[in-house]
Parts: C-alpha cells; structure tokens; sequence
C-alpha cells in the first residue's frame, strides 16, 4: 500500500449531519496521521539501510580497519618508548594517558586482545575487566534509575550498547504503560465505584471488544470476497489480486484497521460519507485499534534505529533520524580519512626523539586542555 493510498482514509471538517468534527473523530484523523507519518518513516529507513551497506563495506569499513592497524602500532610504539631513559616523569605520564585515550577509542575491539589488556593494566595501575563491569554496572544503575524498574538480569554486561538498546525498548513500554494507566484511570473515573457498576463496565467492555471484532471480521469477509483470486479469469488481475489476498490477510492478523480502511476505499467497498457516518461506540473502538497499531510502529521504529546503531557503530546518545543517519556515515567517512591522516604523521614523529619529544609536549598541552574543559563541563573518567 502506498503513502498516497493512506491519506484517501481520513475524516472530513464537516460530517453529514452539518456539524463539526467530534472529539472522537479528531483523534481519529490524528491518529491516522500518526501511523502514516511513522509508516513513512520505517519506510525511510529501509531505504537508507539498503543504501549505507555498500557504502559501509566499500568505503568505512576499511578505512576502520586502517585506522584500527595503524593506532593499534601507535600504541605499542607509544608503550616501546616509556622506559627509554631520556624521558621525564612527565613524559611517562604523558604516554601512559595517549596510551589509555587510544585504548578507550578503541572500545570493545580491545577486548579481543590479551596484548591491549595487558597494556591498559599496565598504564592504568587497574584492570580492564573490572573496569569494563563497573562502567556498564554503572551505565545500567542510571537507567535503571531513571525508568523505576530493573532492565533485567540476563544483560551482556561487557556491552554498554546492549544496555542502551534495552533502555530504549523499556522507554517504549514506559509509554504504553502510561498510556494504559491514563486510559484505565479515566474508565475508573467514569465507572466510580461499587461492584454493579463495575460489573455493568466489564460487560460493556467485552461487547464493545466483541463488536469491534465482529466489525473487523466483517471488513475481512467483504475485501476477501471481492479479492479472491480464483474468481478471477484474467491471468495478470489474478496474480495481483494474489498479492492484495495476502496483504489483506497480514493486515487482518496484525488487525492493521487503517490498512483494512485502506483497502476497502481502494475497492470502493466504502466512501467518504459511510467514514463520516462511523457511530460514537464504533469510533472509539477504531480509535483503540490506532491508537495500539501506532505504539507498535514506534516500537518497531526504535528496533530499526538500535539495528542500525549496532551495524555501524553510532555510540550517540541522541535518537537517530533516516537523515541524520546517511549524514553519519559520510561524515564519517571524512573523518576517518582525516584520522588515518593524523596517526600516519604521529607515527612519522618516532624517528626522531627530538621530534617525539616535541610531539609528545603537544599531546600534553592536548591533555590538559581537555580535562580541564572536562572540568569545567562537569565531566569525569
């Protein structure tokens, strides 16, 4: 179904009756505005997804590997040149910290090598592992915090990414929640109290679910009626009625109403006045069905960004856009180049002591400025 085909489903500013659009049928357009909007977006992503691969494996990927080589030989030129006799404390304590900035760049691939560990425990005056644990321990205590429940106890705990991908599908339960909770607050408002009240609430929520689901059975039986292929003599009207019959069976499992709608305006099943005409009690069903089909595309949008944050590497903090993503990778593109460009000359500096020694009172000047702006901002590591 295209984007065009669900924007034909809509209720207009004017019902037949002459009046107004209710608050009911407001929030129905708004929640078909919704799903559409998100509806595009997914679709969105697909295409940005299909098109970052090849650019990801021709050009970033290798130029990581390059620059992960090259720091990699840094480092252990770097860790070479501590004991050497013509350097100063200061000197020493200079390498030690380039040494844990490029270890700490490097993330989870120092992980994969005793060698990197070893130097890491060495320059730090700590472990690797035990500081991997409290970090992500940490980084797990603040969400935890943050959302009032635990994130669960079969967490990787060497991996802060799958700690923040599972902050994110919480965050999508916190506000189904809050949505429920709303809901039902508002139904407990309406019922009041006493036990005749609730159980004449309860019969009236199971009849409006079971009429929901009648009407959404009735919509099936008409569409697959008018759909089926074996009706059909023409050969190329029958494959895609085929493929209509299978959307149409999808959309009535997941009970995607605003794709059924959608369906039903393109057979002229249903028109603008028989919308406009939807009764309150069918309404506010309708809008129950929206309003859950619209949660499940948000979720499935947050799944689609922690996917793609997890292919290629994106530690930020901030929620991804199809755009910001594509922007990410050619920027990034650039600035690993650049880094390449960096390391290739901080490896040139080595021939020389006169000239890593100068190198080497630059990277402090480096240092200082930059924990003394981690001061400032309130940072620390």
């Amino acid at each position: 179904m295209t984007a065009s085909d669900s924007k034909a489903v809509s209720l207009t500013a004017l019902s037949s009756s002459g009046s107004g659009l209710s608050k009911d049928q407001k929030a129905f357009n708004a929640l078909l505005r919704q799903i559409e909007q998100r509806r595009d977006l997914l679709a969105t992503w697909e295409q940005v997804s299909a098109e970052s691969q090849p650019v990801y494996v021709q050009k970033l990927l290798p130029l990581r590997t390059r620059f992960t080589t090259l720091s990699v030989e840094l480092i252990f030129k770097l860790d070479a040149q501590f004991d050497h006799d013509k350097l100063s404390l200061s000197d020493r304590q200079a390498i030690s910290a380039l040494i844990l900035h490029l270890l700490e760049s490097h993330g989870d691939d120092v992980g994969d090598e005793a060698q990197l560990k070893a130097l890491y425990n060495r320059h730090s005056g700590s472990d690797f592992d035990h500081d991997m644990t409290l970090e992500v321990e940490e980084l797990k205590a603040h969400m935890e915090a943050m959302f009032g429940e635990s994130l669960g106890d079969d967490l990787d705990m060497s991996s802060p990414d799958e700690v923040m991908a599972r902050a994110r599908a919480k965050m999508a339960e916190y506000q189904a929640r809050e949505e429920a909770k709303k809901a039902a607050r508002a139904e407990r408002k309406t019922a009041r109290s006493g036990s005749a009240k609730a159980d004449a609430a309860a019969a009236r929520r199971e009849a409006a679910q079971a009429e929901l689901t009648q009407s959404l059975r009735d919509i099936y039986r008409k569409l697959a009626s008018a759909l089926h292929p074996d009706r059909e003599p023409d050969e190329q009207l029958r494959v895609r009625k085929t493929e209509m019959m299978q959307s149409l069976n999808a959309a009535y499992e997941k009970q995607d109403l605003l794709h059924l709608l959608e369906l039903q305006i393109q057979l002229q099943q249903i028109d603008q006045h028989a919308l406009n005409d939807l009764g309150d009690a069918r309404l506010k069903h309708y809008n129950k069905l929206l309003k859950e089909q619209a949660t499940d595309l948000e979720r499935e949008l947050l799944m689609t960004e922690d996917r793609f944050r997890a292919i290629y590497g994106i530690h930020s903090p901030q929620r991804l856009t199809p755009n910001s993503a594509k922007q990410f990778l050619h920027l990034e593109i650039v600035r690993m180049q650049d880094s390449i460009d960096g390391v290739t000359h901080d490896l040139e500096m080595f021939a020389d002591l006169k000239l890593f020694k100068r190198w080497l009172k630059e990277m402090k000047r480096g240092i200082k400025e930059a924990a003394a702006y981690d001061q400032r901002d309130g940072f620390s590591y």
